[in-house]
């Protein structure tokens, strides 16, 4: 069992195709406290279960238009938030532990308007006890918006006892929904996972993000996020 408590800021931009010269930049800020738990039900499997708290959830727009300026803000939901439940599952492991083969299911049901069913296989290989990779693919279906299928590849670079690097590239393709065209996106970034004491975690992280252009209206969105996450384990 662990809980964690996590901040960030995102920015992005869009520029409209549809009215040129108009643009428009969120700013989101988020904070968020995380219970997670675990079990171990024997031959290979894993039944874990997250709950999250939500401090904050605020958006900053701002829209140009020429020599026009507007601004707006509002604040999304806060407090207890939906519980994720799931299964894990070890495929395969080697006899030497270097390559390892992960199933993940998880499900979010709202009574609302959201929620997903998530299918993840991820591979993991161990070059040498400091260098290992991770390579994943996944569905997701959801409830209220559109599927997508995603990608990830993951290096951590354990390069001290209390440091550990892990820079990522990860992409998603989602699916048309309700009329909107199809649309894809891909980003990358790095974390730093320092641990100064055992059992606690500090994780700062930077990514980007590209989103190419989901209608005829509105062009490419482009965003860059940072975050901040403490963690206790138990």
């Amino acid at each position: 069992m662990d809980g964690s408590l996590s901040g960030g800021r995102s920015t992005s931009s869009n520029t409209s195709v549809y009215a040129p010269g108009t643009s428009i930049e969120e700013r989101s800020y988020t904070s968020q406290a995380f219970f997670n738990g675990n079990v171990g039900l024997g031959y290979g499997f894993e039944l874990f279960a997250g709950l999250p708290y939500v401090l904050r959830n605020r958006t900053d727009v701002h829209y140009s238009y020429g020599e026009e300026r507007e601004s707006s803000s509002f604040n999304g939901e806060k407090g207890f938030n939906d519980a994720t439940f799931g299964l894990k599952y070890r495929v395969f492991k080697s006899a030497d532990g270097s390559n390892e083969v992960l199933l993940r299911f998880s499900l979010l049901r709202h009574s609302g308007f959201s929620g997903f069913v998530d299918s993840e296989v991820s591979y993991l290989h161990t070059f040498t006890p400091a260098i290992k990779t991770v390579l994943s693919a996944s569905f997701m279906r959801r409830q209220g918006g559109p599927n997508n299928t995603g990608y990830g590849a993951y290096l951590i670079w354990q390069a001290s006892r209390q440091i550990a690097v892990v820079p990522f590239i990860r992409g998603n393709r989602y699916d048309e929904y309700m009329g909107a065209p199809s649309f894809s996106s891909a980003g990358g970034g790095v974390e730093l996972r320092y641990t100064p004491i055992k059992s606690w975690n500090i994780t700062p992280g930077l990514s980007g993000t590209h989103i190419n252009a989901p209608n005829g209206y509105s062009g490419s969105w482009n965003g860059i996020s940072g975050s901040l996450t403490v963690q206790k384990e138990f």
